[in-house]
């Protein structure tokens, strides 16, 4: 029998992906050490802040529908139960969505949440009983592959989701953790691009009957982290994916319809002397709200505060955002000066500075439907705030890189009755690459959002630990801090 020349089916792409995942030396520097922890504890604390959210309850219910035991068996947070890895993967990673607080990447031609993968990330290290050090490296991967992706790749021109790239990521990261070789690697790769693509449908802004977005915007990374876990636990018994499941004819990049070849950069940016350095990029939030917000907030509360706080004095409220800022938080909104459900609010910059100055905070509450529909909120909005676009501070022209990069800048004006301006200044936001988390302020914001939910001692418990992660012999021990039963309380739907 003729050999079959099998040369012509290599898939370049696909190989040097996984051999930078599986061979890497990903002996992390303090510094990526600590950003790695920090993109942990920032995912800890959305995901714990999220768990009385209508999403949340469902996915814990979804995964009551599979219970398991024994050794293999994963924490659904927020509960009691187990129950396996790629359902854990799913439930735990819908908390990360609940609300736009995890962070977020923007890389040379597309941009989305990394942190997608932590929940999935998580379950497979509690699967093989990872330490936390190979969990922070792995953490370390999965973001330099996702940044390589964001670079690379574009998912706009065929409109599919960014979640198409952070399942890349996330596949990397868990295949590290699991110590797959960089053939099975490669089968797992295979196995999760190829079969899931997903449709940007999820952004379109289309509105249900209750005024929100489908609540599959909530599930729709958590999904995609969930078959990439399943991908790698398929590629530990041998299953193979598509031979050429990236420069295939139909394979992912031709899917893109991108114009330009992304091996170039991902030739560049995984090479194995790049050691993981990427995850000190990534762009945290101290509120929750989507990231060209957070500047505005900031200055919000700088000029409240210069003003004591008082705001029977104030005339009116003047925002200056950066023309992206202005252009996806007030241009194109239908009425952003009269929300009427928490996405309408949330998708607002002149509500989400109003609220900002009328209560000193943005929280995950800061959206409930009757804070949006609270009369006196609603005049203090609609007669008081007006917003403007601020070329000097960013421009669409410019492109989204660089506006992030500078930190999505908004400066506010607060006007007194007596005349006085009081001024808020545009600066990177806290979490910002410019402005990064210290250790204190990720307490304040894992506190913040668990406290109310686990109680002082708890949250304590679970903060020290976090803190010192890269000493834990087995991350069983961090996700056991998260399995307690949350009660099924109500909140404004998704």
């Amino acid at each position: 029998m003729a050999k079959i020349d099998t040369s012509a089916f290599h898939d370049e792409a696909a190989t040097l992906i996984a051999k930078y995942a599986a061979e890497v030396n990903a002996k992390l520097d303090a510094d990526i050490s600590r950003s790695s922890k920090r993109a942990l504890l920032d995912s800890v604390a959305v995901s714990l802040g999220a768990l009385a959210h209508p999403a949340s309850l469902m996915a814990r219910r979804y995964a009551g529908l599979f219970p398991m035991e024994g050794p293999h068996a994963c924490v659904v947070f927020g509960s009691t139960k187990k129950s396996s890895p790629d359902i854990a993967a799913l439930a735990n990673g819908v908390l990360l969505r609940c609300y736009d607080y995890n962070d977020f990447f923007v890389g040379g031609l597309n941009s989305g949440h990394p942190s997608d993968m932590m929940c999935g990330l998580l379950a497979a290290a509690e699967y093989v009983g990872a330490s936390g050090a190979e969990l922070l490296s792995a953490i370390a991967v999965g973001y330099e592959v996702t940044a390589a992706c964001f670079d690379a790749l574009t998912t706009y021109p065929g409109g599919w989701d960014y979640t198409n790239l952070t399942s890349i990521g996330a596949c990397c990261a868990i295949a590290r953790v699991m110590k797959l070789d960089a053939t099975q690697t490669q089968e797992a790769l295979a196995m999760t691009v190829i079969p899931h693509f997903a449709s940007d449908e999820i952004e379109s802004g289309d509105l249900n009957k209750r005024g929100d977005l489908t609540m599959w915007k909530r599930f729709n990374g958590s999904d995609a982290v969930r078959n990439a876990l399943q991908a790698c636990l398929l590629a530990t018994v041998g299953v193979e994916g598509a031979v050429r499941p990236f420069t295939g004819k139909y394979g992912f990049i031709a899917k893109m319809n991108m114009k330009d070849d992304p091996l170039p950069i991902l030739r560049e940016r995984l090479q194995l002397s790049v050691k993981p350095t990427r995850v000190a990029e990534t762009y945290m939030k101290r509120w929750p709200i989507g990231s060209v917000a957070q500047s505005a907030i900031q200055a919000a509360i700088e000029a409240r505060t210069a003003i004591g706080g008082d705001i029977s004095k104030i005339k009116a409220v003047r925002i200056y955002a950066e023309e992206g800022a202005y252009d996806h938080l007030v241009a194109i909104r239908i009425d952003p000066y009269n929300p009427i459900s928490r996405e309408t609010a949330d998708h607002s910059l002149p509500y989400a500075v109003a609220t900002a100055i009328i209560d000193g905070f943005v929280r995950t509450d800061s959206f409930d439907l009757e804070r949006v529909l609270d009369p006196t909120r609603a005049a203090f909005l609609r007669d008081k705030v007006k917003a403007f676009p601020a070329p000097e501070l960013g421009t669409i022209k410019g492109g989204k890189l660089k506006r992030a990069q500078d930190g999505y800048l908004s400066r506010v004006e607060i006007e007194l009755n007596d005349g006085t301006v009081v001024h808020g200044a545009a600066k990177p936001f806290p979490g910002h690459p410019k402005n990064p988390f210290s250790d204190d302020e990720l307490r304040a914001k894992i506190v913040e959002n668990a406290e109310p939910i686990m109680g002082k001692a708890a949250v304590e418990k679970l903060v020290n630990y976090l803190l010192a992660i890269e000493t834990a012999a087995n991350v069983k021990d961090l996700t056991a801090l998260m399995a307690f039963e949350c009660k099924d309380q109500s909140v404004a739907a998704a």
